[in-house]
Protein backbone atom coordinates (compact mmCIF):
# COMPACT_ATOMS: atom_id res chain seq x y z
CA UNK A 1 0.00 0.00 0.00
CA UNK A 2 2.99 2.04 0.51
CA UNK A 3 4.02 2.30 -3.22
CA UNK A 4 0.38 2.75 -4.13
CA UNK A 5 -0.01 5.69 -1.78
CA UNK A 6 3.62 6.99 -3.22
CA UNK A 7 1.98 6.83 -7.30
CA UNK A 8 -1.39 8.34 -5.94
CA UNK A 9 0.82 11.02 -4.67
CA UNK A 10 2.61 11.38 -8.25
CA UNK A 11 -0.61 11.65 -9.55
CA UNK A 12 -1.64 14.33 -7.29
CA UNK A 13 1.90 16.17 -8.20
CA UNK A 14 0.74 15.71 -11.81
CA UNK A 15 -3.01 16.44 -12.19
CA UNK A 16 -2.53 19.69 -10.28
CA UNK A 17 0.59 21.00 -12.47
CA UNK A 18 -1.91 20.33 -15.73
CA UNK A 19 -4.16 22.28 -14.13
CA UNK A 20 -2.03 25.04 -13.11
CA UNK A 21 -0.24 25.28 -16.37
CA UNK A 22 -3.68 25.65 -18.08
CA UNK A 23 -4.95 28.05 -15.53
CA UNK A 24 -1.95 30.31 -17.07
CA UNK A 25 -3.27 28.83 -20.84
CA UNK A 26 -7.25 30.27 -19.61
CA UNK A 27 -5.85 33.74 -17.68
CA UNK A 28 -4.79 34.72 -21.48
CA UNK A 29 -7.14 32.92 -23.78
CA UNK A 30 -10.39 33.13 -21.84
CA UNK A 31 -11.41 29.54 -23.26
CA UNK A 32 -14.14 28.05 -21.93
CA UNK A 33 -12.91 24.41 -22.53
CA UNK A 34 -9.22 25.40 -21.31
CA UNK A 35 -11.65 26.56 -17.68
CA UNK A 36 -13.13 23.27 -17.34
CA UNK A 37 -10.18 21.35 -18.00
CA UNK A 38 -8.22 23.18 -15.71
CA UNK A 39 -10.86 23.12 -13.25
CA UNK A 40 -11.02 18.97 -13.86
CA UNK A 41 -7.56 18.61 -13.32
CA UNK A 42 -7.32 20.43 -9.85
CA UNK A 43 -10.29 18.39 -8.76
CA UNK A 44 -8.72 15.71 -9.74
CA UNK A 45 -5.60 16.17 -7.73
CA UNK A 46 -7.04 16.99 -4.77
CA UNK A 47 -9.20 13.38 -5.11
CA UNK A 48 -5.36 11.53 -5.75
CA UNK A 49 -4.39 13.98 -2.59
CA UNK A 50 -7.17 12.42 -0.62
CA UNK A 51 -6.41 8.69 -1.07
CA UNK A 52 -2.86 9.37 -0.41
CA UNK A 53 -4.09 10.57 3.03
CA UNK A 54 -5.23 7.52 3.85
CA UNK A 55 -2.12 5.92 4.18
CA UNK A 56 0.52 8.48 4.44
CA UNK A 57 0.72 11.30 7.25
CA UNK A 58 -1.16 15.06 6.26
CA UNK A 59 2.29 16.75 6.56
CA UNK A 60 4.21 14.77 4.51
CA UNK A 61 1.70 14.42 1.70
CA UNK A 62 1.21 18.25 1.86
CA UNK A 63 4.53 19.33 1.96
CA UNK A 64 5.57 16.67 -0.73
CA UNK A 65 2.91 17.75 -3.07
CA UNK A 66 3.03 21.60 -2.64
CA UNK A 67 7.04 21.31 -2.97
CA UNK A 68 6.97 19.07 -6.59
CA UNK A 69 3.93 21.06 -8.03
CA UNK A 70 6.17 24.15 -7.17
CA UNK A 71 9.08 22.77 -8.81
CA UNK A 72 7.54 21.87 -11.58
CA UNK A 73 5.67 24.49 -12.28
CA UNK A 74 8.94 27.18 -12.25
CA UNK A 75 10.43 24.97 -14.84
CA UNK A 76 6.97 25.04 -16.78
CA UNK A 77 6.96 28.94 -16.67
CA UNK A 78 10.85 29.32 -17.23
CA UNK A 79 10.83 27.24 -20.41
CA UNK A 80 7.83 27.93 -21.98
CA UNK A 81 6.17 30.73 -20.66
CA UNK A 82 9.27 33.03 -20.47
CA UNK A 83 9.21 33.46 -16.65
CA UNK A 84 12.59 33.85 -14.47
CA UNK A 85 14.07 32.32 -11.90
CA UNK A 86 16.09 34.62 -9.84
CA UNK A 87 18.50 33.91 -7.16
CA UNK A 88 15.74 34.78 -4.32
CA UNK A 89 13.31 32.16 -5.94
CA UNK A 90 15.49 29.27 -6.36
CA UNK A 91 17.10 29.94 -2.53
CA UNK A 92 13.31 29.38 -2.07
CA UNK A 93 12.91 26.52 -3.42
CA UNK A 94 15.51 24.75 -2.25
CA UNK A 95 14.45 25.92 1.36
CA UNK A 96 10.97 24.31 0.25
CA UNK A 97 13.09 20.86 -0.63
CA UNK A 98 15.35 20.65 2.32
CA UNK A 99 11.61 21.56 4.51
CA UNK A 100 10.09 18.27 3.02
CA UNK A 101 13.09 16.21 3.91
CA UNK A 102 12.97 17.27 7.36
CA UNK A 103 9.04 16.29 7.49
CA UNK A 104 10.46 12.93 6.29
CA UNK A 105 12.81 12.78 8.69
CA UNK A 106 10.29 13.44 11.31
CA UNK A 107 7.85 11.14 9.99
CA UNK A 108 7.35 8.09 12.15
CA UNK A 109 7.91 4.69 10.13
CA UNK A 110 4.76 3.35 9.33
CA UNK A 111 4.15 -0.51 10.91
CA UNK A 112 2.92 -3.16 8.58
CA UNK A 113 -0.25 -3.17 9.84
CA UNK A 114 -0.82 0.67 9.05
CA UNK A 115 0.68 0.20 5.57
CA UNK A 116 -1.25 -2.91 4.49
CA UNK A 117 1.23 -5.62 3.97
Amino acid sequence: MWVRSWLFLLAAVAAEVMGVTVMKLVAESGSLVALLFMYTMIGLSFCFLAVTMKHLPMALTYATWETLGLLSIALIGLRWFGESLSLWKLLGMGVLLLGVVLVTLGTPKATAAETGA
